[in-house]
């Protein structure tokens, strides 16, 4: 990928441990999510990867080979670049300047008219989309790990989508044991448990707790 190419329309949103940028490449547009990096945390005694553009480009990549984006339910997969120079995107990405490394990025689907989920835009029509979403990423052998509505957006079109994002402390797995099982389940429930209670903020008329995306 000729970096020169990337033109930075905006940052849509940021956090501690990484940014997500509006970009245009070659006349078209995608999300660059940039990680900081100020070393490579490893794993813990238990073997959980703490690195976070590990656990999203991991998970990414199981989920694109099983091919779950085509039926929506997360954004496509279009690569990572391994080392982007900061200073070459200045004044976008200032804050990453001061890294003890060069941040590592991933490319993916840029979804227009998003919002994050939450208790004015939430449907009952469409909720389903956001259990049979997470079904398809467990087959795909990844658990979220961060299921929350902030990472579940609804994306606007015809027909209106929900889609998962922020992979970036999810875990990937091949063996479908008693574990892994019990863990698919967990998040399943979490999903239902989550929807039922913005189902009942939107009959209390509250207004919602989560930002647009």
């Amino acid at each position: 990928m000729d970096l020169s190419k990337i033109h930075i329309i905006r940052e849509i949103t940021c956090s501690d441990t990484s940014s997500i940028f509006k970009i245009d490449l070659d006349g078209q547009k995608y999300a660059l999510k940039l990680f900081h990096d100020n070393g490579d945390p490893g794993y813990t005694e238990k073997g959980r990867d703490l690195n976070r553009f590990r656990c999203e480009l991991n998970a990414y990549k199981k989920l694109f080979a099983s091919g779950v984006y085509t039926r929506g339910f997360i954004p496509k997969f279009y690569g990572y670049i391994n080392r982007i120079d900061p200073a070459a995107f200045h004044p976008a990405f200032q804050y990453f300047s001061q890294d003890k490394l060069k941040p590592r990025a991933i490319l993916l689907e840029y979804l227009p008219n998003a919002e994050s989920l939450n208790c004015v835009n939430y449907s009952d029509a469409l909720y389903s989309q956001a259990i049979e979403g997470m079904k398809e990423i467990h087959r795909a052998g990844v658990h979220h790990k961060d299921i929350y509505p902030r990472n579940l957006l609804l994306v606007r079109g015809d027909p209106d989508r929900l889609v998962w994002i922020d992979f970036d402390v999810a875990m990937t797995f091949t063996d479908f044991g008693p574990e892994q099982l019990a863990r698919c389940d967990y998040e399943i429930a979490l999903v239902k448990g989550f929807g039922e209670a913005l189902r009942n903020d939107q009959a209390e008329g509250l207004l919602p707790n989560t930002k647009f995306y």
